[in-house]
């Protein structure tokens, strides 16, 4: 892996998070595995650490600005750093031979979950948004399940939590995105410690991502104002959806021929 391919990778993603507020896990993670050749395991808890960062600056801003609804977080934490718990706990208990086969195929799943989200969010946004907000219990088991997930896979806080934000609480934009951002920094660091305790995090790696990333963001911002939302979004939904079927079906593999070969 030469030096150059993840900071390259981090002003992709951060291109691409700039000008949408969503992918950065999602897309991240795998581009971390096929192109850089990152392990898995390696891959998915760096991710969680650069998250950390990155929704310290996204989340602090929008809670600078009073857009973010704390009764909401608290609810979403209450289920999900236990659900981080259990996450890395599932991960502890995988055999360390077989902890790459199983992280990529889930991730791969997951992200056919979130690439469908997104296409839900390109075509009903403000159609299906619901008028009153969910039960606690409702949001704690959201929460929960959302913790599962970033702390496998480190997809989830910025794709299907957001979806769910959008179609079932009735908050307003801004305060949608700053009330996932605030809530993805709790989830994220606490998830962080656990893959570091593991040995699971590259600082090394998560710097030279940031490196790119962060300008990336700022470009991303500027671009989207030139190229349409919604197309930015149905491009990165499918994105995802042919991202998440090769990892499901083929875990890590970037050789097309090895992976497709056969089909033909």
């Amino acid at each position: 892996m030469t030096e150059i391919a993840p900071a390259l990778i981090g002003f992709v993603v951060g291109l691409l998070v700039g000008a949408t507020s969503t992918g950065g896990g999602a897309l991240l993670t795998p581009a971390l595995i096929l192109i850089a050749r990152v392990p898995a395991p390696i891959a998915i808890g760096s991710d969680v650490l650069i998250a950390s960062v990155m929704k310290l600056f996204g989340g602090g801003f929008y809670a600078l600005r009073r857009e973010v609804h704390w009764p909401t977080v608290g609810r979403l934490a209450l289920g999900s750093i236990p659900g981080a718990v259990v996450g890395l706990a599932i991960l502890g208990a995988l055999p360390v031979a077989q902890i790459d086969y199983w992280l990529t195929r889930a991730l791969g799943v997951v992200l056919v979950l979130a690439g469908g989200a997104l296409w839900l969010r390109v075509h009903f946004t403000g159609k299906l948004r619901s008028a009153t907000q969910p039960a606690t219990r409702v949001t704690v088991a959201i929460g929960f399940v959302v913790g599962v997930l970033v702390a496998t896979t480190s997809v989830g806080s910025g794709s299907l939590l957001l979806c769910a934000l959008v179609l079932a609480y009735p908050l307003g934009a801004r305060t949608t995105v700053g009330t996932d951002l605030v809530h993805a920094l709790f989830l994220s660091a606490a998830a962080t410690v656990g893959h570091a305790a593991a040995g699971r995090v590259d600082l090394a790696l998560a710097g030279l991502v940031l490196a790119g990333a962060i300008p990336g963001v700022l470009l991303g911002a500027r671009m989207s104002v030139a190229v349409p939302e919604r197309v930015l979004r149905a491009g990165l939904a499918t994105v995802l959806l042919l991202l998440g079927i090769h990892l499901a079906t083929f875990g890590g593999t970037n050789d097309l021929w090895l992976a497709y070969g056969g089909i033909w």
